[in-house]
């Protein structure tokens, strides 16, 4: 299977908007870029945990890529406040960390992550994971 770097893996199109919450530049930097490729997704971030929530709130994003190591509150409180927020708990998370523990994979998951995407990953595994999140939303 190949990605195509306009779509999906089935080469229609994706839409949306994607929410990166993470305090490096540099990866926010790269995820931007790599979502260039998809023209119809819409790009936003934020640095921190409480500034991740409040762009949430506001924007209601097709999906939120969430890092679990940020400077006020962690990614996992982060995701705890989305899912008791009637207004986010339904926007699809996905953790995109170096945590590696499968212990910390499976609690995320059972406190409503989509899935775990580990740091570093591959453009395709990221392109898929949110080629898949956002033909979920639509």
């Amino acid at each position: 299977m190949s990605i195509d770097p306009t779509g999906n893996a089935e080469g229609a199109a994706v839409t949306g908007t994607v929410l990166y919450i993470d305090d490096s530049a540099i990866n926010t930097i790269l995820v931007e870029r790599i979502l260039a490729c998809r023209p119809e997704v819409v790009f936003g971030s934020a640095p921190d945990g409480r500034s991740g929530l409040d762009s949430a709130g506001r924007l209601h994003p097709d999906l939120v890529l969430l890092d679990l190591t940020l400077p006020d509150i962690s990614g996992e409180q982060v995701l705890a406040q989305l899912r008791a927020d009637p207004a986010t708990s339904g926007i699809p998370v996905v953790v995109v960390s170096g945590e590696t523990d499968p212990s910390v994979h499976l609690r995320l998951l059972a406190q409503g992550a989509r899935c775990c995407l580990t740091k570093p990953y591959e453009i395709e595994d990221l392109l898929r994971v949110v080629d898949d999140s956002l033909s979920r939303a639509a």
